[in-house]
């Protein structure tokens, strides 16, 4: 006749190994992902030699090309890379041109949220970019930052972004005001400030646009009307000409501009002109944009192979490395400096941000839309 201690020695052996069996599965699972994507890795690249060409739209600039094609061709000599730069509004009315005429010349596009989603999602134009994420320094999140690949799009399958920057809401002439006079949202409602406002225009596309949806959508319908209303009987000027405007703080001509150009601004700082920045609200937050940092996969695209091996060499980090010294721009990798990135320009690690370059805080509602025309559209 069996002990009882025999009885609970036989039970807890049994527990132990099911317990090993569980924790050792995993790891052999684990281990067979190795291979697997070094096998598919492999045949993409003998394949993309085949192909023997990438076709990518990209942004404008001579550092943007020189990071794309020489970067690329030094990584994968074996695939030419035809590289085409123009503003992303343009770049998407030429593949619907070419589209409409059964072309697909195209397989990978660089560029702007808004035209990822409001012009090449619209037309049917855009693959899955997570089923082309094959190397693991890409495909994994703890290679990014929050742990997570970022996307713009709601379904957070298509346009995948890869760079960050903060947009400072406001400059300022500092002979004429004091940093703790112009870093609250409602210190721009001051009486001080009556006429001595330049607003960039939020009635098309620009700088002011994501500010003014931003404080649309934290202060809710209701108080942002009002603040708009108030905003607007502010302001002295209401400007297009990004570079104008920001020379006019400079030379004193106003003290204030809400909804700065940063890039515009970085250029100018550069030629001497001296003006400061607020980063951030101290009452409502900041911002982040993505500027030009995401990429779509093109689908019907004439180099597949081609263009998912791009695609890869861009999101790890030496191409990202690339990309951000080229456009002084944050990646959101962890691995990749930021030395080289304007101060002004760099969120803070662990800072939560309002999100400017999703689909979602890029979506006006009707009201605001009515709102905005009332107030500014000329």
């Amino acid at each position: 006749m069996r002990s009882k201690f025999d009885f609970t020695f036989r039970s807890a052996l049994i527990l132990i190994f099911l317990s090993l069996g569980l924790l050792v599965a995993p790891v052999s699972s684990s281990a067979q992902t190795k291979p697997d994507w070094k096998d598919r890795w492999g045949k993409t690249l003998a394949d993309a030699k085949k192909e023997a060409k990438v076709v990518v739209f990209g942004p404008p600039g001579e550092l943007i090309r020189q990071a794309f094609v020489e970067g690329f061709k030094k990584a994968y000599p074996d695939v030419e890379i035809e590289f085409s730069a123009a503003r992303s509004g343009e770049q998407a009315v030429k593949l619907q041109s070419e589209r409409d005429a059964g072309i697909y010349s195209v397989d990978v596009f660089v560029g702007g949220p808004t035209t990822a989603n409001f012009q090449l999602k619209p037309m049917g134009a855009l693959d899955p970019i997570r089923p082309v994420l094959i190397l693991p320094e890409v495909a994994e999140s703890r290679y990014w930052r929050d742990n997570r690949l970022e996307f713009s799009d709601k379904e957070g399958l298509y346009n995948l972004v890869f760079g960050i920057e903060l947009s400072p809401p406001i400059i300022y002439d500092p002979k004429q005001a004091a940093r703790d006079e112009v870093d609250e949202l409602h210190d721009l409602l001051s009486p001080k400030w009556k006429g001595k406002i330049v607003l960039n225009d939020p009635s098309i596309s620009g700088a002011s646009v994501p500010l003014l949806r931003f404080i649309w959508t934290t202060l809710g319908p209701e108080k942002a009307s009002d603040y708009y209303r108030k905003l607007r009987a502010q302001t002295g000027a209401v400007d297009r000409d990004l570079r104008r405007q920001i020379e006019w703080v400079a030379q004193g001509k106003y003290p204030i501009l809400v909804g700065p150009s940063p890039r515009t601004a970085g250029d100018l700082i550069k030629r001497g002109l001296k003006f400061e920045f607020v980063p951030e609200f101290k009452d409502i937050g900041g911002m982040t944009g993505s500027s030009s940092a995401t990429v779509v996969k093109l689908n019907k695209s004439p180099h597949p192979n081609a263009a998912a091996v791009f695609i890869n060499w861009l999101l790890a980090a030496e191409g990202q490395t690339l990309w951000s010294r080229a456009t002084a721009q944050s990646s959101l990798r962890l691995d990749v400096s930021k030395d080289h990135v304007p101060a002004y320009l760099v969120p803070g690690s662990k800072g939560k941000y309002w999100k400017s370059y999703t689909e979602e805080a890029q979506t006006r509602t009707a009201e605001e839309k009515k709102l905005l025309k009332e107030l500014f559209e000329r």
